[in-house]
């Protein structure tokens, strides 16, 4: 496994976690560690479209990009973290609390650039 990979499977086992996935800004999978039910595909292209359009409504209004953007929704919990040029896709279950987890994910974060630079 590479040391992208390793780290999303790493973060998988934080409390509350159903899956991570690291994917590009033009929305392809890069990492992936989702259950069978979570289609890569679909979180890559709907983490891409939401922070490709955040980021645009930021730059429209003057402010700087998105570092990390945190939905709440029904049936769980989002997080995505902008990494430059791809993105940290987390996914929490419904009942969990992702600020919770916030060290797993800058653990992740941290070793996920390292990897980039050695590459």
């Amino acid at each position: 496994m590479s040391k992208i990979q390793d780290a999303i499977v790493e973060l998988r086992r934080a409390p509350g976690v159903k899956g991570a996935a690291v994917v590009t800004r033009d929305g392809l999978v890069a990492a992936s560690a989702l259950d069978a039910s979570t289609g890569p595909d679909v979180v890559a292209g709907l983490a891409s479209y939401l922070l490709m359009s955040t980021n645009r409504c930021l730059s429209e209004g003057g402010l700087s990009p998105c570092e990390s953007l945190t939905i709440f929704a029904t049936n769980g919990r989002t997080r995505l973290v902008s990494l430059d040029d791809a993105c940290l896709v987390v996914l929490f279950d419904q009942f969990s609390e992702p600020s919770k987890s916030d060290k797993d994910v800058d653990a992740a974060v941290a070793s996920i650039r390292r990897a980039y630079r050695i590459s």
